[in-house]
């Protein structure tokens, strides 16, 4: 049997919702061919998380634990940590360094698909459809007047490093500018202005399997606030999420299409969620989660219930990529 670290916490605003998405790992895990640990990692320290035993740190030497006197090494590390530093290749070093796989892309992948602004500034290389965008970093000079030529309002503004919508505003009168940038610096060292593009917002899941990659369903996002923030992405009563999206057929495929072109050209591994808005002229890609949310509420494990794959079968997936 296996020995799966299941890591959670982080040192973000996202530490509570990534024990919410190691919780549905450990519920929906196979014990027979797998024995998870869960680890929370944070700015206390790392530990083991036991459901009979004491917390337990975790020797950061080899990332093992001792339990009652017996030394517990792991064959394998399920990261459900989102944001920093799961999500940003910062443990992916770490794992690197003590040799033990883990289920995400590779370290260099994972810095790059953190930054949004260097990830828009790659696909927009491979001529894929993205948003025009401004990066404004902390200390800098900040112009308002080039921003609102750039981008044009309305526009969104958010942290370049972070995800949950954590730090986002829509900004809709240049008034609003200076106060959007000074709360997305809340949440980060560098902010995006990005234009704002008028369409549906949909997201596409990706799922490596092996050697191949495919999509998996497409969601349709409609919020009831006035855009996909925080609030709405984990309460229910104030999203609909459609699965599968109501779109024509071909529109579908095209989605499903970029979003594993996206998944390629960044070099992704494991699973991945790509969100787009689709404008009159087409779809645009907003981001990329590579990391994403794993609660019982999240739109992955929907969409990959729709295509097929239970939770079980999604963990399996995932660990077998790399054991």
């Amino acid at each position: 049997m296996k020995n799966i670290a299941v890591v959670t916490g982080g040192f973000s605003g996202e530490d509570q919702i990534s024990r919410q998405s190691a919780q549905m790992v450990m519920n929906n895990i196979d014990r027979q061919k797998y024995r998870p640990f869960l680890i929370d990692i944070s700015k206390k320290g790392w530990f083991y998380i036991g459901e009979t035993e004491k917390n337990i740190a975790v020797d950061k030497n080899d990332f093992s634990l001792l339990i009652k006197n017996k030394k517990i090494k792991f064959d394998a590390a399920f990261m459900a940590l989102h944001g920093d530093p799961g999500e940003n290749g910062v443990l992916q070093s770490y794992f690197q360094l003590v040799g033990i796989p883990c289920t995400t892309g590779a370290p260099f992948s994972m810095a790059i698909t953190f930054n949004k602004y260097a990830t828009v500034q790659i696909l927009k290389s491979g001529n894929l459809p993205v948003a025009d965008s401004v990066l404004l970093r902390r200390g800098q000079n900040i112009d308002l007047d080039f921003i609102c030529d750039k981008v044009e309002l309305p526009c969104f503004v958010k942290p370049n490093f972070g995800g949950s919508s954590l730090g986002i505003s829509k900004v809709n009168q240049k008034t609003g500018l200076k106060a959007a940038i000074a709360t997305a610096f809340k949440e980060s060292d560098e902010v995006i202005v990005e234009a704002f593009i008028s369409g549906r917002e949909f997201t596409c899941g990706v799922m490596q399997q092996g050697d191949k990659i495919r999509p998996i369903a497409v969601t349709e996002i409609v919020s009831k606030n006035e855009f996909f923030d925080f609030e709405s992405k984990y309460n229910t009563s104030l999203v609909d999420e459609i699965t599968p999206a109501p779109i024509e057929p071909s529109s579908y495929k095209k989605c499903q299409e970029l979003a594993v072109e996206v998944f390629r050209m960044l070099d992704c591994r494991g699973i991945a969620r790509v969100d787009f808005i689709r404008s009159p002229s087409g779809f645009k890609i907003i981001e990329i989660n590579t990391v994403p949310g794993m609660t019982d509420v999240s739109i992955y494990p929907q969409m990959a219930e729709v295509s097929g794959i239970s939770k079980q079968k999604m963990i399996e997936i995932l660990l077998e990529n790399i054991l």
